[in-house]
């Protein structure tokens, strides 16, 4: 009897110390957590004077083909569909959207520009519909909030304009980005792509 209760009273006991071993261990870490220094912001480097850059000549058509092709893996499994077109006038967003419950396919007219920072900012110029007059902000407002966008694309409803930042697009790439030229006239397009060299 008396063996019995001594394996009972240490089987008790080994069981209090796991447990408590365990909440010590959980502290522990979550104090570790809490006090270690928060990441510093990813900031993109510079580019530097011994970084390898080249630069990129492409007309509407490459312009286009390279726009389908990044959109059809983007959009890739999911419902809601819309094109980037470039054309003599106009760089065009064709999509669809809801007005008073009827499903309507719109084109949006964008002016693109260079950024001096060498990304392109698109103005938003004028909106086809069919016969609806539907506001111009309203439509951008619902492609903010209903479509997927990629992350280094910003839509401003109020200005009536997309930023694509090529900039951020760049962030996590091992290739730079930047816009050197955008002649819609002549159908003319230069980027610069830059390889840095890490030292």
């Amino acid at each position: 009897m008396t063996k019995l209760a001594k394996k009972h009273f240490n089987g008790w006991k080994w069981a209090f110390i796991v447990l408590l071993a365990a909440i010590v261990i959980s502290g522990a870490v979550v104090v570790h957590k809490a006090t270690a220094p928060a990441p510093a912001p990813e900031v993109s480097r510079p580019v530097n004077a011994s970084d390898t850059s080249l630069t990129v000549d492409l007309n509407r058509k490459q312009v286009n083909a390279l726009s389908a092709n990044y959109l059809n893996k983007f959009l890739k499994g999911q419902q809601v569909k819309y094109h980037f077109i470039v054309g003599e006038k106009y760089a065009t967003l064709v999509g669809d959207t809801k007005f008073m419950g009827i499903k309507v396919r719109f084109a949006l007219n964008f002016v693109p520009q260079m950024t001096k920072e060498g990304n392109v900012l698109l103005k938003a110029k004028g909106l086809s519909v069919g016969q609806l007059n539907i506001p111009l902000r309203f439509v951008m407002g619902y492609i903010a909030k209903n479509y997927n966008i990629p992350k280094w694309v910003a839509i401003d409803a109020k200005k009536k304009t997309v930023l694509l930042d090529l900039n951020r697009y760049s962030r996590h790439r091992s290739l730079k980005y930047s816009a050197q030229e955008i002649n819609m006239a002549d159908g003319h397009f230069r980027f610069l792509i830059t390889v840095p060299t890490d030292n």
